[in-house]
Order: C-alpha cells, then structure tokens, then sequence
C-alpha cells in the first residue's frame, strides 16, 4: 500500500470544508494509499505555502510518503506557473503530487516539455511561408 498525504486549501465555507476532507479520504481509500496526514491551511492565491511545503518535505523524509493527494490544481496554485514552481520544488525531494481530477497531469507535461529552440522557430516559419506561396503559385 502507498502512503500518502492529504492537503487541501480551507475555504471558510463550513460544509466545503467538511466534504473536501472526506472526498479526499475515500479517494485515497479506493485507490490503495494508506493516508500518513492531512494537511490543510487557508487558501491563498499563491497556492501551498511556503511552510506548508517544507512540512510536506518533512514528512516525506520522516514518514516514507512520496504522494500528495488533492482536490485540483486550484488547491495548489492559482495560475499555471505557480502550480509549476511547486510541483518542480516537490519534485526535488521525488515527491508526486496527484488530484483526483487529473488536472495536474497537465501541469507535470508542461513541466518536463523540451523547450522550443529559437531554431525550431524560424525553420517551421520557413516552412510555413513556403507553403503558403507555393499554394499561391498553383492557384494562379
């Protein structure tokens, strides 16, 4: 069995913060993760917290917990690039951060995605140039 830690962002809204736990619980339940903590701390547009993330990387190295289970990657951060920093900063202690909405499968694509070289570029618009006047050409 898996370990795993729970963390979701508290809304202050009583009954999401009721059934976001207990939504948690059972995924982890019909997955196979035996749940080591969970964690939660209000919601923040910046995502998890600083303190939030060095008490993740503790118990990854106290516990043996190599998983985070969350709600979305709204949980983690509020834009792309936040979600990123925090999944790569997580990442360098081989910890995995899963949704039980397969947001963040996205987010770990864009994360490792080659970057497009600036030589890639030009060669696609040459291409793309050509083509176009070779359409025009045998439109005529």
């Amino acid at each position: 069995m898996e370990r795993a830690i729970i963390y979701y962002a508290k809304t202050g809204l009583e009954a999401t913060d009721h059934f976001v736990p207990k939504l948690l619980e059972k995924y982890c339940q019909d997955n196979g993760y035996e749940i080591v903590a969970m964690l939660s701390e209000p919601a923040s547009t910046e995502g998890v917290s600083f303190p939030m993330k060095y008490a993740i990387i503790g118990l990854n190295m106290e516990e043996d917990v190599n998983t985070i289970i969350t709600l979305s990657k709204d949980m983690i951060g509020a834009t792309d690039e936040t979600v990123i920093d925090t999944l790569g900063k997580l990442s360098e202690y081989d910890i995995y951060v899963e949704d039980i909405n397969g947001e963040l499968e996205e987010c770990y694509e864009m994360m490792y995605k080659e970057p497009v070289q600036e030589s890639d570029i030009r060669g696609l618009v040459l291409d793309t140039v050509s083509k176009f006047y070779h359409n025009i050409r045998d439109g005529r």
